[in-house]
């Protein structure tokens, strides 16, 4: 018998409507970007991780149009809970193109948190450790994206959750002599549970994937939502999204709801139609 069904975690109405955490602050979603048609170059393979990675002209178009909003791209450990004025740009993965995302971003005057897949470090297509320290000596948040991705991080039991954050942190703390107290939710599987275990494990700051700028906090964790990036997303887009403006943010939290139901009930039948419908693994 299989562990049970996930504790959800808490939804938010859509929109900047949403006022039910300690404050509220835009967070943008990246993973990873490539040189045109080189899908599988950097980050996880597949036509399906693909769907979230850009090429490198569109993000340098993306991040002229966020520079062009007058907000600020500040570190989260340096929110204090009056920050209107502020999104968070995040990278999932810890694909090997952060690196250059991460200067890039420094030409705006802006700061990334990239959080890392623990086993991944050193491999083909993700950053080594030598990349990993130095993308913090640049000023940027170095965090964990679990230790081996697993598909539906909410389903596993206890223990399995407790090591994919410890190991994880574990790593990643060795390679920068420091604690590591950021960290997101891989796959979009986000629950309380999850959140409960990142906070055992030292996690401080835990972005999920719901759609939302209401910053709640769970046994010590503040909880982040993102709005994500995909494929497609055009300058104005992304601008909106970080401003809420005209609506972009109430559509991704409807489109979102609209599939949770399934994601959560119906996992792995979910993730099969979404392997066959972007065509690969």
């Amino acid at each position: 018998m299989g562990p049970a069904a996930p504790e959800p975690a808490p939804a938010c109405p859509p929109g900047d409507a949403c006022r039910g955490g300690e404050w509220m602050t835009a967070s943008l979603m990246y993973h990873d970007l490539v040189d045109p048609g080189g899908w599988d170059a950097s980050g996880f393979p597949g036509p399906s991780a693909a769907s979230y990675k850009f090429e490198w002209d569109e993000y340098e178009r993306q991040l002229r149009a966020l520079s062009g909003t007058g907000l600020r791209f500040p570190r989260v450990d340096a929110l204090d809970g009056e920050d209107d004025d502020a999104c968070l740009l995040t990278f999932d993965d810890g694909g090997c193109s952060a690196v250059e995302a991460a200067r890039r971003l420094e030409q705006h005057g802006m700061v990334g948190h990239f959080l890392v897949t623990g086993e991944r470090i050193g491999t083909p297509g993700f950053l080594g450790a030598a990349d990993v320290r130095a993308l913090a000596a640049s000023g940027h948040v170095i965090g964990s994206h679990s230790h081996t991705h697993p598909p539906d991080i909410s389903r596993l039991d206890a223990r399995a959750l407790a090591a994919e954050w410890e190991s994880s942190v574990s790593r990643l703390s060795q390679i920068l002599g420091h604690a590591v107290d950021v960290a997101s939710v891989p796959g979009g599987f986000h629950s309380t549970l999850v959140a409960r275990s990142a906070a055992r494990a030292g996690i401080r700051h835990l972005f999920t994937s719901e759609p939302t700028t209401s910053v709640a906090r769970i046994d010590g964790c503040r909880i982040h939502g993102r709005y994500a990036l995909q494929r497609g997303a055009t300058p104005e887009l992304v601008a909106a999204l970080a401003v809420g403006r005209g609506g972009a943010r109430a559509r991704q939290w409807l489109l979102w709801n609209l599939k949770k139901p399934a994601k959560r009930f119906v996992g792995p039948a979910y993730r099969w139609a979404r392997r066959r419908a972007f065509g690969g693994a």
